[in-house]
């Protein structure tokens, strides 16, 4: 370590050394999460998520199984972690007001399905497991009763009557998007979200 003419160490180099070191980790450490998200992509395409393991998804991304279990504790929660992602984008753009229309959330949500909602989109897929696509659902009704209902012109007579909405709401959509993407999504965002913009008549505030 450098050390100053009285001795002392040079504090500022030294922190900026560590900090060069941070910054190569946090690299390292992002390249890791993309080539295994890019990894558990290729293999949902030809492989049931079910029937992927842990040692299929480091071998097809090239890591370690310790370097793995770095960002993920195991498959499921890698799933619920892109799921996750790709909601709270979708809710950031409601909340920063970039979306203010129903259609364009939808419109939104489908085009980060082709790209960086990829593996979210598989996972929907016949390729997917109904237990991962149960805890989707659950997670879109969770996000619409929390994030999305206080921002629209929707009123309820009870509890009731809201938690049946939610209810069919998020399983309508979900079965749309999932038969989108099992089809081959040969239709563009915009003709699905014109498909589904026939059969709902509620809108933002």
């Amino acid at each position: 370590m450098k050390k100053c003419d009285n001795g002392q160490i040079d504090k500022i180099g030294f922190y900026i050394a560590r900090g060069g070191m941070n910054m190569k980790k946090d690299l390292r450490y992002q390249k890791t999460k993309i080539a295994i998200l890019r990894a558990i992509e290729v293999l949902l395409q030809n492989k049931d998520f079910e029937k992927i393991s842990i040692k299929d998804i480091c071998e097809t991304a090239q890591v370690s199984r310790s370097a793995f279990y770095l960002h993920y504790t195991d498959k499921y929660d890698l799933a619920k972690q892109c799921q996750l992602e790709l909601i709270e984008t979708g809710n950031r753009f409601i909340k920063e007001r970039v979306i203010t229309k129903r259609d364009k959330l939808m419109l939104t949500m489908l085009n980060l399905l082709l790209g960086e909602g990829k593996v979210m989109a598989l996972l929907i897929s016949s390729h997917g497991s109904s237990e991962i696509q149960e805890s989707i659902r659950a997670v879109m009704r969770q996000n619409m009763q929390k994030n999305i209902l206080p921002l629209t012109n929707l009123k309820f007579a009870n509890s009731t009557e809201e938690r049946y909405f939610l209810s069919f709401f998020s399983n309508a959509i979900f079965g749309v998007i999932q038969e989108w993407i099992n089809s081959g999504q040969k239709e563009s965002p915009e003709e699905i979200v014109a498909l589904v913009d026939k059969n709902f008549s509620f809108e933002f505030k």
